[in-house]
């Protein structure tokens, strides 16, 4: 990826540079993003700027997205919104040949722009967000037609989401079930683990 722009230092700085956001919102900001290169790894200097996609894709990029829209003037106007559209259409043109990068920045200006993305696409979204736990033996699987996404860990986990819209709320829906087997010594170990797990299923 020579020659790229890099994400935090040609794109994030410069634009925050030339705001007019205060100094504080401005740190916040960049404090964010920098957290979130470490983690994803999405610099353009030994890092893969495609990485991009998984932040923009994921609930560290959500809190960011919370972060700016609690900046308002005291006409309702949201200026560190309108900081991050412009960061994320000069990210869209410096990676217009990445489409992974492209489709990430296109929803989350969808969504700055008040349009509610599509149950398909926030299914995606969630899809990428766990494409890490695959390193961990987990198997995902995006059902397109059943608007889910399947989650299995061996025989021990299954899970199934789904992604629910009604009036204004957003929410997903998580059924799962857990097979385990534990080997005890005495009847009070027995009944400890017992109640253990009836208190994790009425938490």
């Amino acid at each position: 990826m020579a020659g790229r722009k890099d994400f935090l230092r040609h794109i994030v700085n410069r634009v925050l540079a030339s705001s007019n956001l205060p100094r504080q919102v401005v740190d916040d900001i960049r404090k964010f993003v920098g957290r979130a290169e470490d983690k994803y790894k999405f610099n353009a200097f030994g890092g893969d700027v495609r990485k991009l996609a998984d932040y923009l894709n994921s609930k560290d990029f959500d809190d960011l997205v919370t972060l700016v829209k609690g900046v308002k003037t005291e006409k309702g106007e949201e200026p560190a919104v309108e900081v991050l559209k412009k960061i994320l259409m000069e990210a869209r043109e410096a990676y217009k040949d990445i489409p992974e990068v492209v489709e990430a920045v296109d929803r989350r200006l969808r969504e700055l722009e008040g349009e509610a993305a599509p149950s398909k696409d926030r299914l995606e979204m969630l899809y990428r967000s766990l494409k890490d736990l695959e390193r961990e033996g987990v198997k995902l699987r995006l059902d397109k037609e059943k608007h889910s996404v399947e989650i299995t860990y061996g025989d021990k986990l299954r899970a199934i989401v789904k992604f629910s819209k009604k009036a204004d709320a957003e929410t997903y829906v998580l059924e799962y079930s857990i097979k385990d087997e534990e080997v005890l010594d005495n009847i009070s170990s027995v009944v400890d683990r017992v109640k253990a797990l009836l208190r994790m299923v009425k938490s």
